[in-house]
């Protein structure tokens, strides 16, 4: 049934692109999907033409609700508002709120009478299929949708989807963390794929193993994968030394005041 529903997105930009494309290469939806222009013709035009017998392109954002059973709101946070309010949506909608930094509760209003309405981050990944897909809601159909697209994180509490929220803005420095790896790597001789292939495979095992057998006593968890006088123990105490770690609190704590005022119009 959730497979072959209709989908209509309000909003083109580059999460609905990642979206898009990670549903359209799920052999488990069989759906279609109908797109709003909006502002963004060239990405919709190139989303249909990857996929021309899925994706029809609407003008119009109330023909997109009118010829969908999910309708997903993915416009930027300042334009939200306006566009939500333009939209007459019917009983038997459900709404997929994606657009960040605008709250799904002061949202509700504006989607009704749709029959449910949750809130949702997807991140870049989502185009591979793989990746957190942040969900907050308790509509079991846009849930098993999303789940197509990675390894859904439920959280029960809106307050808690806005402190996750703000990690997302962390992918990128990590990425330049990556980078000094490789930066260092290359100079002490070694090939650009090289260093870059071994700090990637090791990264990503840590991380699923982290996530696996790490429990709440993190700092336990450091020492049990740390040898007494080994390498690992000379970094930790090096970077701990130098005050590398207390910059990343202080960044989040700033991304997490500017993701959740975004949606904030300034009068």
């Amino acid at each position: 049934m959730t497979a072959a529903l209709t989908l209509g997105f309000i909003g083109t930009g580059g999460i609905t692109s990642f979206i898009l494309r990670g549903l359209c290469s799920a052999p488990e939806f069989t759906g279609k999907i109908v797109l709003s222009v909006h502002k963004n013709r060239g990405k919709a035009e190139a989303l249909k033409a990857q996929f021309p017998e899925r994706i029809t392109i609407s003008c119009s954002n109330q023909e997109v609700a009118d010829a969908s059973d999910v309708v997903f709101i993915a416009v930027l946070p300042q334009q939200h508002k306006a566009v939500a309010a333009a939209v007459n949506f019917k009983p038997e909608h459900r709404v997929v709120h994606i657009t960040g930094g605008v709250k799904l509760a002061d949202s509700l209003a504006l989607y009704s009478p749709a029959m449910s309405a949750v809130r949702a981050i997807p991140l870049p990944f989502a185009a591979r299929r793989m990746g957190p897909v942040l969900f907050y809601g308790k509509d079991p159909v846009s849930r098993e949708l999303l789940a197509m697209l990675g390894s859904i994180v439920e959280v029960q509490t809106e307050s808690e989807l806005e402190v996750l929220g703000p990690v997302t803005g962390m992918m990128v420095p990590y990425y330049a963390l990556i980078a000094e790896y490789v930066k260092w790597g290359m100079a002490k001789g070694l090939s650009f794929r090289t260093a870059l292939d071994y700090a990637g495979y090791m990264n990503e095992a840590l991380s699923s193993f982290m996530r696996t057998d790490c429990g709440e006593d993190i700092e336990a968890f450091l020492v049990d994968n740390s040898t007494p006088g080994g390498v690992n123990e000379l970094g930790l105490r090096l970077l701990r030394e130098g005050d590398a770690y207390s910059p990343w609190s202080k960044t989040l704590d700033a991304l997490y005041i500017r993701y959740n005022s975004m949606g904030k119009n300034k009068d």
